[in-house]
């Protein structure tokens, strides 16, 4: 009763041990499957989605360009729209719409023009032109009356500079512009077909059509995180569940119970393994399986111990077998040496009698 009292703290150190242990390793496997999965799913988005718009300002000077009556200075611009040291393209097989955004005074000089056409062409590094277009744009239309009441209301404004009388002009130049696998777009080349206008700024403007997976993946990134995420840490688990399978030692083969072993019995002796098994199972049933350190090494002496006793018992066995077979030959081969040796005296003893 003692020493099971003193066995008892030693046993429940030993289990506490254990399950911290494993969940120490449960919490670090876990943890590095997460951020794994975390570190697939940024790399995926990060080379899957490309950048969603791209912005050049857009300094205009005037040069002389053919026209119905000779040549006219327009407004022309050249847009580099490749990063300087970087060869930050447009993403190829992606759809973009690229705007020309104009800032213009509401001056009666624009008002005049009306209408009025940009051109848009997207060249090569060699100087090729890829691709190009020719679209129209207006100031919006507003009335005398309008535009007294405007300025009358927006006058302290006006006064202090915290407003102007212009108005922002897009113009869609392209709706879905897709870059050339072979050349890629390195300049943009803008026209403004009327040497009259009057501009403030003007801004080309490229934004990415997304459809498809980049869609969702671009306009509901929270959602798209989380599953992918969790399929991530699925597939990551799955594999690292294999590859502990895979890796791990093979499971000791399970021992038969007295129960089966009473169904089944052995024909004949036990066989050497099978004593040490019944020995190991003997000596494994008298202490419970969550042993401390101390108790388990005490098991395997006890073990170490039957398995010599087998041994020796085995050896004297055999030594016994052996030292009777050895008496038998020599009982055998004397027994022989002895009729031979009846025979030898028998036959002289007949030659003699013979001649008398």
């Amino acid at each position: 009763m003692i020493f099971a009292l003193l066995k008892l703290p030693l046993a429940v150190f030993g289990g506490v041990r254990q399950l911290v242990s494993q969940s120490f390793f449960v919490a670090v496997l876990l943890s590095v499957i997460t951020w794994t999965s975390i570190l697939l799913y940024g790399v995926f988005y990060w080379n899957y989605i490309p950048k969603s718009s791209h912005v050049f300002p857009v300094h205009l000077h005037f040069e002389s360009k053919a026209c119905p009556g000779g040549y006219c200075d327009y407004p022309v611009a050249n847009v580099t729209i490749v990063r300087p040291g970087q060869d930050d393209y447009l993403a190829r097989g992606q759809r973009y719409k690229i705007y020309l955004e104009l800032e213009m005074p509401e001056s009666e000089a624009n008002q005049r023009i009306g209408m009025f056409t940009v051109r848009l062409d997207m060249i090569s590094e060699d100087g090729e032109v890829l691709r190009s277009t020719q679209r129209s744009g207006v100031l919006r239309y507003k009335s005398v009356l309008v535009r007294l009441f405007s300025t009358l209301f927006y006058i302290p404004m006006l006064l202090l500079g915290s407003a102007e009388e212009k108005q922002t002009v897009s113009v869609l130049l392209f709706e879905r512009y897709m870059e050339d696998y072979a050349k890629p777009a390195t300049q943009a080349g803008i026209m403004i077909r009327n040497s009259h206008i009057e501009v403030y700024t003007a801004t080309l403007k490229i934004y990415a059509d997304f459809t498809g997976l980049r869609y969702l993946l671009y306009n509901w990134p929270l959602t798209s995180a989380v599953v992918g995420i969790s399929t991530n840490f699925f597939f990551v688990s799955l594999v690292a569940l294999l590859s502990w399978n895979h890796l791990a030692p093979a499971k000791p083969k399970p021992r038969r119970s007295i129960a089966d072993k009473k169904k089944h019995p052995s024909n004949g002796k036990k066989t050497l393994e099978e004593q040490v098994d019944a020995a190991e199972d003997d000596t494994a049933s008298d202490i419970s399986g969550n042993q401390p350190d101390l108790i388990k090494e005490t098991v395997e002496a006890k073990k170490v111990r039957k398995r010599k006793e087998l041994d020796e018992k085995t050896g004297k066995t055999l030594r016994e077998l052996f030292g009777a077979t050895t008496q038998g030959s020599d009982a055998s081969l004397s027994s022989l040496d002895g009729d031979q040796i009846a025979s030898g005296d028998a036959s002289p003893r007949r030659l003699e009698k013979e001649p008398t």
